[in-house]
């Protein structure tokens, strides 16, 4: 899979906690407590030197008590973009804490637009989908995300994966521990978003559309109507997760970071220089993002797109 480690990859994907830190924990965004989680298994056998990624700095953590004998570093990675729904009960008050009276106007013109001139229905599926429909929208679903790679000319990190993600999701929907918010247009899904569910928290993983309805704002409707659903339910954020986009910062009203702990063994030579070696080079990587280098300048998904390209051609992901 894709994200095949990684703190909050293991959180919401797998439903674990990694066992260098103890239950529970705490949404500084909300003041809520998670509920007691199981424990992943312990990833690496390094005795002197282990790193976990990719922890959301609003997620408060405590390492277990138990690792008396090692030292943590803290390295921040990434920037991360969430929508705090907090005193809002409809995606349109949020939006007018974001967004100008004529931007308002504009998304629900489109959208209006979008209703009368196709028959648009939405529907997240939650806690229940029959098999079959669910097999038909994982086809769909690859298929724009085929078509938005093609389009961008970027390396798509779900394409090659994708019945990894069609096997576990399925029973996540049934648990309502993930959904698939589609809009359709008749019967032909034109918009789908992949989402997962932690307590308070949606997670936004994976959400793409039909190029040929792009003219109706496609990404700020599939955004009121996904908002509207989570605030009917109780869900308090929306957190886009991790990387810079437009859309990102036009639709969040918090930043947050992502950090990597560095764990070494306290008197370890070994493992205090592993643990300054691999600081050294998040930093480095870290100041080279900032500073546009890394992701922008230099795109490691647009350098890899004719690789994946060619993967591509003929590629069944029922039978990869």
């Amino acid at each position: 899979m894709t994200h095949a480690s990684g703190f909050i990859f293991d959180l919401f994907l797998r439903r674990e906690l990694h066992p260098n830190y103890s239950n529970p924990i705490q949404n500084s965004v909300t003041n809520s407590t998670f509920a007691p989680m199981s424990f992943s298994p312990i990833p690496s056998k390094d005795v002197n030197f282990s790193m976990v990624t990719d922890i959301p700095d609003y997620l408060e953590t405590k390492v277990d008590p138990n690792l008396v004998q090692f030292r943590c570093k803290a390295v921040k990675q990434y920037q991360g973009f969430l929508c705090d729904l907090s005193g809002c009960e409809t995606a349109m008050e949020y939006m007018a804490t974001k967004f100008s009276k004529k931007s308002i106007k504009n998304i629900r013109a489109k959208k209006r637009q979008l209703e009368i001139h196709y028959n648009i229905v939405y529907k997240n599926h939650y806690g229940n989908i029959e098999k079959e429909h669910y097999d038909f929208l994982f086809d769909r679903f690859h298929e724009l995300l085929k078509k938005r790679f093609d389009e961008k000319k970027m390396q798509n990190r779900y394409l090659l994966v994708w019945k990894e993600y069609h096997e576990l999701v399925y029973s996540m929907i049934l648990r309502k521990e993930a959904s698939l918010f589609v809009i359709y247009n008749d019967k032909e899904p034109i918009a789908m978003a992949m989402d997962f569910y932690v307590e308070d928290i949606c997670f936004g993983y994976i959400q793409v559309f039909d190029l040929e309805y792009q003219k109706y704002y496609m990404g700020d409707v599939c955004m009121v109507e996904r908002l509207d659903w989570l605030l009917e339910h109780n869900f308090k954020v929306f957190d886009f997760l991790m990387g810079e986009t437009y859309y990102k910062i036009k639709w969040s009203n918090r930043t947050y970071v992502y950090d990597h702990h560095l764990f070494y063994k306290a008197g370890s030579m070994v493992g205090y220089l592993k643990m300054q070696f691999t600081k050294a080079k998040l930093r480095l990587k870290q100041y080279l993002r900032d500073k546009g280098i890394l992701g922008k300048v230099f795109s490691m998904d647009r350098i890899l797109y004719r690789r994946m390209s060619n993967k591509l051609k003929g590629f069944d992901w029922k039978n990869p």
